[in-house]
């Protein structure tokens, strides 16, 4: 459902923040809070109302007491228009959700604040200094996702007897790509499994990213989690037609049709994004607030898949799963 906007009405606040007079100021003007969400992916993704959801628990309804200006994006150049156009509206505070999304937040102002949810690597990407120690304008929430990856090729081995050749699917388009490969290549090498990296930036490229992945007869695909968001749903048809098992993550590749995803609660990293929120719009500096890392992960397995890929997933990983799509 695409999300409808209340931000465009002039108030007091609206015109005192158009002059760049600080939060204090427009929050005195009697109007609600404004923040700005970039988010990779599409309005239709489940993310969406968990965020709504964990910012309503502490007190900020949108539509109520909070107006939330909403974007969504699936490419770096729809990132950087949406995210200058976010810049542009004078929010209270930012939200980035995803690497990409919020590298164009940052590249797009450095006085607004913003907090970050499922960045991969803020290091890395350059966001923050240190997670302990942010030192700008940007804090908030890291997936850690890379580090998921030598657990979610163990997985495939629990399904797939005799796992010997694996590809990564990742984005060009993702500047915590680098680390994702260095994990897929580094584990594969430690589990004696061959490790076929695979690049690509758009859907367009998804046929062509499988026929070389086939020519090369891998037996299975991890997917980098930017996909397993922005395009699950048409990436996931296409390897489960061409019987290649797949695994991510990010939940919902699992929900559209992914074999599997291991990875951190979307709704554990969703309130406490919102409780980035809640501080920073009361008054705390961003580069005060240490980054948070995930403490809790998820297994979701789709058995309607297994089905149809012709998986007997062991019952061993079926009890340990937290939840299963039958």
């Amino acid at each position: 459902m695409k999300r409808r906007t209340v931000v465009g009405q002039i108030t007091a606040g609206a015109a005192l923040g158009a002059l760049g007079f600080g939060r204090v100021d427009a929050q005195s003007a009697g109007r609600s809070p404004r923040i700005g969400v970039l988010r990779w992916g599409s309005p239709a993704d489940d993310g969406n109302n968990r965020l709504i959801q964990a910012l309503a628990a502490i007190g900020y309804v949108e539509n109520q007491t909070i107006a939330i200006e909403w974007r969504f994006v699936a490419s770096r150049d729809q990132a950087q228009r949406h995210a200058a156009e976010l810049v542009a509206l004078k929010p209270d505070l930012l939200i980035g959700s995803a690497t990409p999304a919020a590298a164009a937040l940052r590249d797009a102002t450095k006085t607004v604040p913003i907090v970050i949810a499922g960045v991969a690597d803020p290091v890395g990407a350059g966001l923050v200094a240190t997670l302990a120690r942010p030192g700008g304008n940007i804090t908030g929430v890291s997936s850690n996702l890379p580090a998921m990856v030598p657990k979610q090729l163990q997985l495939l081995g629990e399904v797939i007897g005799g796992l010997q050749r694996v590809a990564f699917l990742g984005s060009s388009d993702d500047p915590a790509t680098k680390v994702f490969v260095e994990q897929a290549l580094l584990s594969a090498k430690t589990l004696g499994i061959r490790m076929q990296v695979v690049l690509v930036s758009q859907r367009a490229e998804f046929e062509a990213a499988t026929d070389t992945m086939l020519r090369e007869r891998t037996q299975a695909v991890i997917v980098q989690p930017l996909f397993g968001v922005s395009q699950a749903g048409p990436l996931v048809e296409l390897l489960v037609r061409r019987k290649l098992p797949c695994v991510s993550g990010v939940r919902p590749f699992v929900v559209a049709g992914g074999l599997m995803s291991y990875g951190f609660s979307q709704t554990d990293a969703f309130r406490r994004t919102a409780s980035f929120v809640d501080r920073v719009l009361k008054g705390a500096a961003p580069a005060s607030l240490p980054v948070e890392e995930p403490t809790i992960f998820e297994l979701t397995l789709n058995l309607k898949t297994a089905r149809a890929l012709g998986i007997a997933v062991p019952q061993s990983l079926l009890l340990r799963a937290d939840e299963v799509i039958q």
